[in-house]
C-alpha cells in the first residue's frame, strides 16, 4: 500500500480528471443544445421570411389586379361612354338636313373627342412613369396636386426633390404611393384641404400627407384594405420604409412614411 501522501495525490488527480471530464461533457452538451436551438431559430426565421415574402407577393399580385380593374373601369366609364356619345352624334348627322344642326353635332362630337384625348392621356400617365422622366419627380407630383387644386381642393405643398437620394425605381414606387393616397382622398375622404410635405432629414426622407376629410377607423381591417391601405403598405415595405397611419371618423387622415436613404 502506498504512502498516505501518494494515495491522497492519486485521489486528487483522479478527482480532478473526473471533474474535467464532467466539465468537458457539460460543454459538449451545451454546445450541442445551443447548436440545436440556433438551428431551430434559423429554421423558424426562414419560415417567417418565406411567409413574409409570400404575403408581399400576394399583395403585389392583388395590387396589380386592382390596377387592372381600375384601368378597365376608367376605360369603360370615361372613354367608352364618351365614344358611345360621339357615335350617336355622328350617326345623327346623316339624318339631319339643316347645316346648322350638322355643325352643332360635329362641334359637340369634337368637344367630346377632345375630352377623350385628355382622359386617355390621364390613364397613360397613371400607367407609366414617363411623367417622372419628363417632368422630374417633384414636377410629376405637382401635376397630380394641381389637378386636385383645379377641382376646388385647397392644397398646401412642399417638396424636396428626391432625385439625388432615390433611384428611379424607388421614385416610381413612391410616386405610386402618392397616387394611391390621393386617389383615396378623392374617392373616400370628401376632403376640401390636403397638406403634402416631402422633406429630407439627414439619412431619412419623410413624406407626410394629411386631409380634413371624414376619416375612418384604422382598426377595421376590411375598411383599411378597401381604401387601398394594403397596397400602400406593400409598396412601403418595398422601400424599406415605415408607415404611420392616424385617422378617426370625422377627424381626417394623416399618413407619415419614413424612408431610409
Amino acid at each position: 500500500m502506498g504512502r498516505p501522501e501518494e494515495v491522497e495525490f492519486a485521489q486528487l488527480l483522479f478527482g480532478g480528471i473526473g471533474i474535467m471530464l464532467m466539465l468537458a461533457l457539460a460543454i459538449v452538451i451545451f454546445v450541442l443544445l445551443y447548436q440545436r436551438k440556433l438551428h431551430f431559430q434559423q429554421r423558424h426565421l426562414h419560415q417567417m421570411e418565406m411567409v413574409h415574402q409570400k404575403k408581399i407577393l400576394e399583395s403585389i399580385v392583388a395590387s396589380q389586379e386592382n390596377e387592372r380593374e381600375r384601368i378597365a373601369r376608367d376605360l369603360h366609364d370615361e372613354v367608352g361612354a364618351s365614344l358611345s356619345a360621339v357615335r350617336l352624334f355622328v350617326n345623327q348627322i346623316q339624318y339631319e338636313s339643316s347645316p346648322d344642326e350638322m355643325k352643332g353635332l360635329a362641334a359637340r362630337s369634337g368637344q367630346i373627342l377632345g375630352d377623350v384625348v385628355k382622359d386617355v392621356r390621364q390613364i397613360a400617365h397613371n400607367l407609366s412613369p414617363v411623367i417622372i422622366e419628363t417632368f422630374g419627380f417633384a414636377g410629376a407630383v405637382k401635376i397630380v396636386l394641381d389637378r386636385m387644386e383645379d377641382s376646388g381642393m385647397d392644397i398646401h405643398c412642399y417638396i424636396d426633390d428626391p432625385a439625388e437620394v432615390l433611384s428611379p425605381y424607388q421614385q416610381t414606387i413612391l410616386y405610386r404611393i402618392i397616387q394611391e393616397v390621393i386617389g383615396n382622398v378623392v374617392k373616400h375622404a370628401g376632403a376640401s384641404e390636403i397638406t403634402f410635405d416631402l422633406q429630407q432629414h439627414g439619412t431619412h426622407l419623410t413624406l407626410q400627407m394629411a386631409d380634413n376629410g371624414r376619416g375612418f377607423d384604422p382598426a377595421s381591417d376590411r375598411k383599411s384594405a378597401g381604401m387601398g391601405m394594403s397596397t400602400i403598405r406593400t409598396r412601403t415595405d418595398l422601400l424599406g420604409a415605415t408607415l404611420l397611419l392616424d385617422s378617426a371618423p370625422g377627424a381626417g387622415t394623416r399618413i407619415k412614411i419614413d424612408i431610409p436613404i
